[in-house]
């Protein structure tokens, strides 16, 4: 599978903001997150970057 770990960029430090997302809506300003086991997230922020092959998501703040 293709789960990502989602991070929050800001003042040149990451940190995690949910592990296993399998599915990323964005919505005026806010990015939804769902993860494998059905959990989800929701934050502020705007995409900054996805790169499937380190299974990563950047989010700016």
């Amino acid at each position: 599978m293709c789960e990502l770990s989602v991070y929050m960029v800001a003042g040149g430090k990451r940190e995690l903001v949910m592990e296993s997302v399998v599915r990323i809506v964005v919505m005026d300003g806010r990015i939804l997150f769902e993860g494998i086991l059905g959990g989800s997230k929701e934050v502020d922020g705007k995409l900054k970057e996805i790169n499937i092959l380190s299974q990563e998501v950047l989010i700016e703040a």
